[in-house]
Order: structure tokens, then sequence, then C-alpha cells
């Protein structure tokens, strides 16, 4: 099957550099093709289309992208410096005003070739779907938002902005929500370019330097520091002035740890990291999440034993789950982890009922997702829906999540279901039948088929509830 996904009610099909849009007459104001000619016309930011077709009461539109294009689905991890650029480049094309705000902003519709190069694919010339209520500006503040952001997709920002922001918690994507014009959002997203160009510039310079600039910068503050004293020592001072002196001298040297602190953390120094962090008083469980964030796992649990679910959930968070194999740290916790991600299922299955620690759970049920073992991940949630020991008590919001896994579960398996009677429909083909044989299956063959492209637009939109379509 070709890949689908989804934009408001359009289905979109993509099979190499085909792209088909699938959009039921029901949502269109379409009584004829010619009402659609004018999307026939070339516009510089957008794509042209290769056809127009009706069929079985849907529309279809047809592009094929050139060689190089690219989805702004494929640059959603980007660092910001980039995602600012093509942003950038993206209000500077207006496409908006070219097709009168009668398009979606949905990464899946925007494409880029080079930082220069960004067009938009699907447009609607006001008989087709498009975000009628939205304004041209909003559009664009959300696009900002949804592709800007690492943490949701572009289309959960649609639905529940405000909300999303709270959890987001950022200046810059405050500043975009609260653009009242589209020139002041150009410059927002100029300024913000040029900040981050000159953060980015600064790493890479940092990074290019040897240790012995950083011994300089470290002088540097300290000197400056110790001029802050003189100049409030100078002369003859009153008690006053020397009590605000010490405080500056007490600041001052708290800042000459903190910027070794971060010198020794950022060279990879945890040793000297860890000694700051002690003569400055921190808990074992801070200087211990230094050192999971440091990439020394194994040491973070000798320092601090408690920190072995943190260290499970940080691999998990940065995609690296499979370094829970080189841990060296033993325990019964971090053995059931390492049988997880190691993934024998009839070893996982019997072992299920066994664990106690809710999380862990979770990441079980979702390596049988993973893995395709649905009837065993439902298994899984039903013990986590059900099960009423203190260890495995669910909030509101993860009970909420454990239904949304388990109606997965239950989709994926019809999915699997109707894909094999689609094969034994198309299978019986081989054998002789008769016309009346033939007619039936192939109606049986397309009901089949239709229902199953159902049941795939249900699972990108469970998908997109659940953060699984990034």
């Amino acid at each position: 099957m070709k890949k689908i996904t989804m934009m408001d009610n359009l289905t979109l099909y993509v099979n190499k550099s085909e792209y088909k849009i699938e959009i039921d007459e029901k949502f269109t104001k379409v009584s004829s093709l010619d009402e659609l000619e004018d999307l026939e016309q070339s516009l510089p930011g957008f794509f042209d289309v290769e056809s127009i077709s009706r069929q079985n009461n849907k529309i279809y539109l047809v592009y094929d992208l050139p060689e190089g294009y690219q989805s702004l689905e494929n640059a959603k991890n980007y660092v910001p410096v980039i995602k600012l650029q093509l942003i950038k480049n993206l209000l500077d094309t207006d496409a908006l005003l070219e097709a009168d705000g009668m398009t979606y902003l949905d990464l899946t519709n925007v494409f880029f070739k080079s930082f220069k190069e960004i067009k938009v694919l699907y447009r609607s010339n006001g008989n087709l779907p498009y975000h009628k209520d939205l304004s041209t500006l909003e559009q664009y503040k959300l696009f900002v938002l949804g592709f800007f952001s690492d943490k949701f997709s572009y289309k959960r920002f649609v639905v529940n902005k405000d909300n999303l922001l709270r959890k987001e918690n950022n200046e810059f994507m405050f500043s975009v929500n609260a653009m009242t014009s589209y020139v002041d959002l150009k410059t927002l997203v100029d300024n913000e370019l040029e900040k981050e160009q000159s953060k980015f510039y600064e790493k890479v310079q940092f990074q290019a330097i040897s240790k012995k600039k950083g011994k300089k910068r470290k002088v540097y503050l300290w000197g400056l520091g110790m001029l802050v004293v003189g100049l409030l020592f100078a002369g003859a001072v009153k008690q006053v002035e020397k009590n605000v002196a010490a405080d500056y001298k007490a600041d001052i040297a708290d800042m000459k740890i903190e910027n070794e602190l971060t010198f020794a953390v950022s060279s990879g120094d945890t040793k000297k990291a860890k000694a700051l962090m002690e003569k400055k008083g921190d808990n074992p469980e801070d200087i211990a999440t230094m050192l999971v964030e440091a990439g020394k796992f194994d040491e973070a649990v000798a320092y601090d034993k408690s920190i072995e679910k943190y260290v499970v959930s940080y691999l998990y968070k940065i995609g690296q789950k499979e370094k829970l194999l080189d841990l060296t740290s033993k325990s019964d916790y971090l053995s059931t982890e390492k049988e997880i991600v190691e993934f024998n299922s009839d070893s996982l299955a019997a072992k299920a009922s066994l664990i106690e620690d809710k999380d862990t759970l979770q990441r079980l049920a979702m390596a049988f997702i993973e893995h395709e073992n649905y009837e065993f991940a439902k298994e899984t949630l039903e013990r986590m829906k059900t099960d009423s020991s203190e260890t495995l008590k669910l909030t509101k919001a993860e009970k909420k999540k454990v239904d949304q896994l388990l109606k997965k579960s239950d989709l994926e398996i019809e999915v699997s279901s109707l894909n094999d009677q689609i094969s034994t429909l198309n299978q019986d083909s081989m054998f002789g039948e008769t016309e009346e044989d033939k007619v039936k299956r192939e109606d049986e063959l397309k009901k089949a088929e239709d229902k199953l492209v159902e049941l795939q637009k249900e699972l990108i939109k469970l998908d997109e509830k659940l953060g699984m379509d990034d």
C-alpha cells in the first residue's frame, strides 16, 4: 500500500515522486470539473497539477514533484537556525497571498529543495476545501508554531494552540502568537533568525577553539570580577559599602564556580564537574542527572541508584534506547528494561504479569505495538487499565493514553485481517472462475480496499493524538 497521510478532509497518497490528493465530493462545491480549470494555471510558489479527475464521488488531483524536493515534515527536527531560515523563505514567498489564502500550510503540503527553493503542493480556488475559518495571518502563525516546535505537530497546533503554547513556554512562540500583522511577523522571524545565526556561529566557533581559549575566558571573567571587588574596596569606604563589597565578592566566587562548571560539563570533564557540584552542595540526584545528560550512565547509577528510572526514560526520550544494552549496572529493573529493548515476544508476554512499574509496562506495550504483536499489546494495556495496585495506579491523562493505545491495537488487528482478506481475494483470481464469480469477488475486493483506506485514515488521526505521527 502506498503511503497515506491526511490534511483536514483531504487524503494524500504518496508513491515516490507522485502525489495524489483525494477529496470526497461532499467537502467540495464542484458540479463540473470545468470549475477547477483555473487550478491548472501555474503559480510561482506552487507545484503544477498534472491532472484533475473525478471518480466514484471523489475528486483527484495528481502532482509529479521535481527531483530533490522533500516535505517540511522531514525538516521538523532540524536545528532552530535552519528551521527559521526555511520559515523566512516561505514568508518571503508569501504563498498564501498568491492563493488568496486558499490552501493548507500543513508540513506535508510544503516542500523544500534548498533554503531558497520552497513550494506548496495543494491549493484551492474556493470550490475545494481550505482553511476557510482562518485568516492568512493566523495560518502563517500556526505554520511557524507547528514547524518551530520540537514537541508538537502542526496539526495539533491547529486544534489546540493555546494549551500547547502553555506547555512550550517559549518566548519566541508566545511572540509569534501575539503578532497582529504579516509585516510584524516577518520582522519577528528575521530578528529571531539573526539571534540564532549568531548563537549557532558562536557554538561552532567555540567547538573549533582549543581548551586554551576556554582558559582565557575563565581568566577574563575572573579578572572582571576582581576588578569590581577592587573598585568597591578602593579608598576609605563605609561599613555599608564593605557589606556590599562582601556580597559582590561572594557572587563573583559563585560565578567563578559556575563558569568552571559550565566548561567542565561542555568539555566532557565530568570528574571535575562532579567535584564542583559537590563543592557547591548540590544534591546527589542533581549530580547524577548531570552525569546522565553527559552520557555517563553507569557512573550516574553508581553515584545515585535512584537515577535508574531517569536513565531509562532519558534514553527513550533521545531515541537511543539501544544504549540500555551497553549498561554494566545490574538490577532487576534494568534487566527487565533491557529485555524489552532486546524484545523476545514469548518471554516478555510471560513476564508481563510480574512487572509492577507502570512506565515499564507502557514501554512493554509500545514495544509489542512496534513489533506488530497487537494481541500481546492489548493484554498488557488491559492489565494497566484494570489493575488496582498502588504502583500501577494511572492518572487521568495516563488512562486516556492507555485507551487510545488499546484502540490503536484493535484497529491494527482489523487492518491486518483486511490485508489478509485482500490477499486471498487477489489470489483467487488466479484460478478458474465464472464471470458471475469474478464480479462478486471484485465487488468484495473493492469493499475490503475501501474499508482498509478508512481504517488507515482513522489510524493516522489516532497516531496524531498519540504523538506517534512525527
